[in-house]
């Protein structure tokens, strides 16, 4: 216990093992911090068992005055009852929604065996009948006082009263959560959403989504049901009946969905599911990309915000560390897009990916997933500010083949959704946004594709990739990075060497060359530059891969180019283009002249000979060119591939 005491911030005088009087001045200082009555110095087990666990009874970093005294509060009045201590850190959490929630159980009579701390369909109709005398009750009142405070509402005192201050902050609260009754008189469905993420799931909305590809009957199920607002995904396939089915809208059905007179709001989910989704590197660019290429050839206008998914329970470190990387790569790919039609980044997710996403000014509008009540990321987070939809409840309506699947979603109005599209001109001839805008996909397929080539260049590629501009990366004082994206193709006659490319894969005397060259070296750097060579074919897939050595008297530039002859841009038209890296070994400062004789003469002489390519590695690592760490290998291997096509069309230039 006293280790315990220790370990939340209390002293109780030493680690003695005799319950003195130290010890007992923990206990009543304890007993303080958690809002309980009695502070009498005697461990109770939900005292010792809130010392054994995580949570903390001070205020945290981020937490508020209001929500620590609600939670003292509700240790004082309803501890004993629901049998544990509520954390009293100032932060709203799943524990302090639960015991909310267990406190209004116990104020509607609910039996402590029957109480859950779940808003299920028992406490729904319980609160419900008590509604007519609900402002009288105190009791109440006060966990509604609580309640709002949690959800970031200003209440300046818990008094019990249902006076003019509640009224209005209640009526704030309906109107910001765009509910039928905003007179500021409490309901079931006011009270539920303060506690509940979905709310009072039987109230009506006038938006929805769904996976079906609508037809003209299921259209009319949905306006003659009251919705005005449809959301409909991009791209994607859903598992219905067992059967595997587009979920992707068309231009025949946006047609039908517009004439009808409803709105559009575009969502974008080939994922997103799982963690490892958002494991991927460079997933939002991808994502991006993708949802931008569709939304414009379907005729979305500038200004359409695009929801991406985040269809999972994301605890806050995964939105740090993997959601927020994310939506950074796609704030990245809308960036370079505008040229071809500016849309704005949505995010469909819990509260608190929302929430963080918004705060970062990485998304313009959020759709929010209240109807997963359960999830972490809903529990104890308030709506987020300045909200375009919020989805709280799945349901099947109309008959026939009207039937359909939705969820059903509350309209703000910050989003008005879509009412036109304009599809681009059918033409023979794009125009040059769009090929560019398929050359620089190809280059970031091809670069990207490719892990190891990938972590060799510098990370502001990823947000500013453009044709013709050269970016370098210093990765240690004798070794640079140079890459550079180009419209134009490398002409092998222009003093490079090349291997072709068909298939994806490079030609079979240089594979065969490969696999033999390999076999020399050591499980890792087989495998690296085995996977290099793989990884860049499989992405140009025809085209061919160009080497140029460049020695001079105080450095060496090894270009690696791949070029892309045909990029499709429309099924009529085609482009090119090409991807260089080049590694410059740098010995300006001559700090390499002890092994500058044998690095030149592998490259100058063209030698990899039994045992030469052995002395040009251990040459470059003996002098840490490349600086040590996880690069090193990776750079090592570009350069070694480079002198293996050089040596090989060296050989087959003399058969």
């Amino acid at each position: 216990m006293q280790g315990a005491f220790y370990c939340k911030g209390y002293s109780p005088g030493g680690f003695t093992g005799v319950f003195g009087g130290q010890t007992q001045i923990a206990v009543k200082m304890f007993q303080k911090d958690a809002g309980l009555a009695t502070q009498d110095g005697v461990v109770s087990t939900i005292i010792m068992k809130s010392l054994l666990d995580m949570s903390a009874f001070q205020t945290v970093s981020g937490g508020t005055y209001g929500v620590r005294t609600v939670q003292q509060n509700l240790n004082r009045d309803y501890s004993a009852w629901i049998g544990k201590l509520v954390p009293c850190d100032g932060l709203y959490g799943r524990d302090t929604n639960t015991s909310l929630i267990y406190a209004l159980q116990k104020e509607e009579g609910m039996a402590r065996t029957t109480a859950n701390g779940n808003f299920g369909s028992g406490t729904t109709t319980s609160l419900t009948n008590l509604i007519p005398t609900f402002a009288s009750n105190k009791a109440l009142v006060l966990l509604l006082q609580y309640s709002l405070a949690c959800n970031g509402l200003p209440i300046n005192q818990f008094s019990g009263v249902y006076d003019a201050e509640t009224t209005n902050l209640v009526k704030r609260y309906q109107e910001f959560m765009k509910m039928s009754i905003t007179t500021g008189a409490i309901t079931m469905g006011t009270f539920k959403a303060l506690l509940s993420s979905a709310g009072d799931t039987n109230r009506s909305a006038t938006a929805c989504d769904t996976s079906y590809v609508l037809n003209t009957d299921q259209i009319d199920t949905l306006w003659n049901a009251g919705y005005r607002y449809v959301g409909r995904y991009l791209t994607g396939n859903v598992i219905r009946g067992g059967v595997r089915v587009p979920k992707a809208m068309n231009p025949t059905e946006i047609a039908a969905i517009l004439k009808k007179g409803l709105k559009i709001f575009p969502i974008y989910q080939d994922g997103g599911y799982e963690i490892p989704y958002f494991e991927v590197p460079f997933q939002g660019i991808s994502d991006g990309y993708k949802a931008i290429d569709v939304a414009y050839n379907l005729g979305f206008p500038a200004g359409t915000t695009i929801y991406f998914a985040v269809d999972l329970d994301a605890y806050d470190y995964q939105i740090t560390d993997l959601i927020i990387p994310y939506f950074q790569n796609l704030r990245a790919a809308f960036k370079q897009n505008q040229a071809l039609r500016s849309y704005q980044i949505g995010v469909y997710g819990a509260r608190n990916v929302c929430s963080r996403l918004k705060n970062a000014g990485l998304v313009d509008n959020v759709f929010v997933a209240d109807m997963s009540t359960g999830f972490s990321g809903n529990l104890g987070f308030p709506m987020p500010d300045d909200w375009a939809f919020d989805q709280y409840f799945e349901m099947s309506i109309g008959a026939g083949n009207g039937k359909l699947d939705i969820d059903k979603v509350t309209y703000s109005g910050v989003d008005k959704g879509v009412s036109v599209v304009t599809p681009p001109p059918v033409s023979d001839t794009p125009n040059s946004a769009a090929i560019n805008r398929a050359r620089l996909l190809k280059i970031r397929d091809v670069l990207y594709g490719n892990s190891s080539l990938a972590a060799l260049v510098d990370d502001k590629v990823t947000f500013e990739l453009e044709l013709e501009k050269t970016n370098s990366r210093v990765i240690s004082p004798n070794l640079t990075v140079i890459f550079k994206a180009s419209a134009k193709l490398t002409d092998p006659a222009d003093g490079g060497t090349t291997v072709s490319v068909k298939d994806g894969k490079v030609n079979a005397s240089f594979e065969k060359e490969l696999a033999n060259w390999t076999g020399s070296l050591s499980t890792e750097e087989a495998g690296d530059t085995k996977k290099i060579i793989a990884d860049l074919a499989a992405k140009v897939v025809v085209g061919d891969i160009t080497v140029k050595w460049s020695p001079a008297k105080d450095f060496i530039t090894v270009s690696i180019t791949a070029n892309v002859p045909e990029i499709e841009v429309t099924d009529k038209y085609k482009t090119s283009a090409s991807m260089s890296i080049s590694l410059i070994i740098d010995n300006k400062n001559k700090d390499l002249d002890s092994q500058w004789d044998a690095i030149t003469s592998a490259v100058t002489d063209g030698a990899l000979k039994t045992g030469g390519m052995a002395v040009f590695m251990f040459a470059l690592y003996g002098v840490s060119v490349f600086g040590g760490g996880l690069l090193a290998p990776i750079a090592l291997s570009l350069i070694a591939i480079g002198l293996l096509i050089k040596e090989f069309l060296e050989k087959s230039s003399t058969k």
